[in-house]
């Protein structure tokens, strides 16, 4: 199989960006964080598409969508239960904070593959 691994680390796209994973338990409902971690990952992030300006009554929101690749050693995470619960990731990148909506592991690919939405940030 050919593996992307030496493309996502390639100088002429790699970018650095901070991978924020929580640990932690559901009590009563709502999630309490136990264990914080950053990451620090090199990778390519790229729009998924243009930023879109949502109108709604409370006020305007500036929502947008990214791509994140990391290589396969720098798994991304969704929502998970069990011996390793946790919420989603987030990535910090370029002053905005991204949650992880969508991961694809392309592990035989050598990389990994997320969509992220900004949730606060610059």
């Amino acid at each position: 199989m050919i593996s992307l691994e030496e493309i996502i680390l390639d100088p002429d796209f790699v970018t650095k960006f901070l991978i924020i994973r929580t640990k932690g338990e559901f009590v009563k409902g709502r999630w309490t964080e136990t264990e914080k971690e950053e990451i620090p990952v090199y990778g390519i992030a790229t729009p998924v598409s243009s930023r879109d300006l949502n109108q709604l009554p409370e006020g305007d929101r500036i929502s947008g969508l990214m791509n994140f690749y990391t290589i396969k050693k720098e798994p991304l995470y969704l929502t998970r239960t069990g011996v390793d619960e946790g919420i989603s990731d987030q990535i910090l990148y370029d002053n905005i904070y991204y949650k992880l909506k969508s991961v694809e592991p392309w592990e035989p690919f050598g990389y990994w593959h997320a969509i992220g939405e900004r949730i606060k940030g610059a």
